[in-house]
């Protein structure tokens, strides 16, 4: 066997075994784990929605006013 393949077999091990080491042992997740995260997310998505609504909001009735006062 040539040194090159020797070499190629030697990364390929050492791969796999930094792989398997990685991994974590229990992939399994709890429902309550699950709800939890849920729950997160939810209020996240909740709290960015009204974050990004009150901004548009502020700026279309900022631009609105400038533009109505300009006119006058």
């Amino acid at each position: 066997m040539t040194i090159q393949k020797k070499s190629l077999i030697s990364t390929l091990n050492t791969t796999k075994k930094a792989i398997v080491a990685s991994t974590p042992a229990s992939t399994e997740v709890s429902a309550s784990e699950v709800r939890s995260n849920a729950r997160g997310n939810a209020r996240g998505n909740a709290r960015g929605n009204a974050r990004g609504n009150a901004r548009g909001n502020a700026r279309g009735n900022a631009r609105g006013n400038a533009r109505g006062n300009a006119r006058r």
